[in-house]
């Protein structure tokens, strides 16, 4: 029952972050482009700011439940195909939080001191930390798809 709690818990995670991320990239930031860029960036700033809160939720739940899920004779173990795309995809895992922190440590905060003010036109600064955000959210997802992949790998 535990086992299947725990694989509950992650399947939900990872739709929840993957699914959101795909969301942010394909609906909202295409949609941005129908309404006026201050407004835009800073929707963007709040999405960005709240997505963060439950993508690091889903992260950490991940990284337990793919901890407990894991057979200790695989965590590095290179010499079988599983443990080696196990590596792989825990390597992808410490890019995806180190990107996320980036974004949230970095970015994010930078692009909502940088948000114009009602009726101010946004500035140079602020559409470079909007193209930031844009980049390395879909670096994210790009790395999230990988690691869905290598975990594909492992059944």
């Amino acid at each position: 029952m535990l086992n299947t709690i725990i694989n509950i818990v992650h399947i939900l995670s990872t739709a929840v972050w993957i699914g959101g991320a795909f969301f942010i990239h394909f609906v909202l930031q295409s949609s941005f482009k129908q309404i006026d860029p201050q407004q835009s960036g800073k929707l963007m700033g709040i999405i960005s700011k709240r997505f963060s809160i439950t993508a690091w939720i889903c992260i950490v739940l991940l990284i337990i439940t793919g901890y407990l899920k894991t057979p200790h004779a695989l965590l590095f173990n290179f010499t079988t195909d599983v443990g080696l795309y196990l590596a792989i995809k825990h390597l992808l895992i410490i890019l995806v939080v180190v990107s996320g922190l980036v974004i949230g440590l970095y970015v994010v905060p930078n692009l909502r001191k940088s948000a114009p003010t009602i009726g101010e036109a946004p500035s140079a600064t602020f559409i470079q930390y909007q193209k930031k955000l844009s980049n390395l959210a879909t670096f994210n997802l790009l790395l999230g798809i990988l690691i869905v992949v290598f975990a594909s790998l492992l059944w």
